[in-house]
C-alpha cells in the first residue's frame, strides 16, 4: 500500500512538472495559481528578465495552487533541474505554494556559491517575504528579483558569495572589562592594607564622634504601594523570511518556510 501512495505521489509531482516544461521555453514569472493579472505578469517578468540578461541566469517564480502532499523544496529542486534549467551561469526559483502558504527559493550548484546557505537565502526572503504575507505578491517577486540582483553583483564585484558580518564579540570585551576590573581592585585593597595610617572599622558608629548626635524624634507613616505587573514577552518566531526547512544537497542549495 505504501508503495502505491509512493509511486501515485511520484506520478503527480511528473506531472506537474511535464506541465511546467511548457512553461519555461519564454517565461520566468509562471502564475499557476492566478493570483496575478496580466498586467501585473508582466510587470515582474519584465524585472526578471532584466536580471537574467545582465548576469546570463535563469531568475524565475512560480506560483502554483498545490503541488499535493510534495514537499516545496523537493519540488523546487525538480523545478530547477527539468524546468529552468538554461541559465549559463546558474538557475534560481522563487517557488509559492498557495494552499499550504509555503515559499522555497531553490538555487543550482553554480549559484549555491552565490547565494551562501541560510543566510545568502534569508537576505532574499527576509525582504521579500513580508509582502507575501501582507497579499502584494507583486512586491514580493519584485524584491526577490532585486535581491537577486544585488547578490550576483556582490559576486561579480568580490568573486565570492556574500555572507553576514561576524557579529562584534560582546560578551568577551565585557569579560575582559570585568576580568580587568576584578584584579584593578584586588590590587587597590592590597594596597590599601599596607597602609599603616588606614585601619577598617566593622560597623558606622565607630567613624561618629560619641556625643555629637542625638536622635530627639522618630515617626514613619506608610502611604501606599503601586505594584505594576508586565506580562513577559513570548519567545516569538525568528521573523518573516526566515528559512525553517532545506532541501539543499550537493546540487542545490536555498531554503523556505511558511508566511
Amino acid at each position: 500500500m505504501m508503495k502505491k501512495i509512493i509511486l501515485l505521489l511520484t506520478l503527480v509531482a511528473t506531472l506537474l512538472l511535464s506541465t511546467a516544461a511548457a512553461w519555461a521555453a519564454s517565461q520566468s514569472m509562471v502564475d499557476k495559481a492566478r493570483i496575478l493579472t496580466p498586467a501585473q505578469r508582466m510587470q515582474v517578468e519584465t524585472q526578471l528578465k532584466a536580471v537574467e540578461q545582465k548576469y546570463g541566469i535563469r531568475c524565475a517564480v512560480v506560483t502554483m495552487g498545490t503541488i499535493g502532499n510534495a514537499k516545496p523544496g523537493i519540488y523546487a529542486n525538480q523545478l530547477i533541474d527539468n524546468v529552468f534549467n538554461d541559465g549559463p551561469n546558474g538557475n534560481i526559483v522563487f517557488l509559492q505554494v498557495i494552499d499550504q502558504r509555503q515559499w522555497y527559493i531553490s538555487t543550482d550548484k553554480k549559484l549555491k556559491d552565490v547565494v551562501v546557505g541560510i543566510p545568502g537565502t534569508e537576505y532574499i526572503s527576509k525582504a521579500a517575504v513580508p509582502y507575501l504575507k501582507k497579499g502584494d505578491e507583486v512586491g514580493a517577486y519584485k524584491t526577490y528579483a532585486k535581491r537577486v540582483d544585488e547578490l550576483m553583483a556582490y559576486y561579480q564585484k568580490h568573486g565570492k558569495g556574500w555572507q553576514p558580518e561576524k557579529e562584534f564579540p560582546w560578551i568577551a570585551v565585557v569579560g575582559a572589562i570585568i576580568a580587568g576590573g576584578a584584579v584593578a581592585s584586588s590590587y587597590k585593597r592590597s594596597l590599601i592594607a599596607a597602609m599603616s595610617n588606614v585601619r577598617k572599622e566593622v560597623s558606622a558608629d565607630a567613624y561618629l564622634e560619641q556625643g555629637s548626635f542625638a536622635l530627639e524624634h522618630e515617626h514613619d507613616t506608610y502611604l501606599y504601594t503601586n505594584v505594576t505587573y508586565t506580562p513577559k514577552a513570548k519567545q516569538g518566531h525568528r521573523g518573516a523570511g526566515s528559512v525553517s526547512t532545506s532541501s539543499s544537497d550537493g546540487g542545490h542549495g536555498g531554503g523556505g518556510g511558511g508566511y
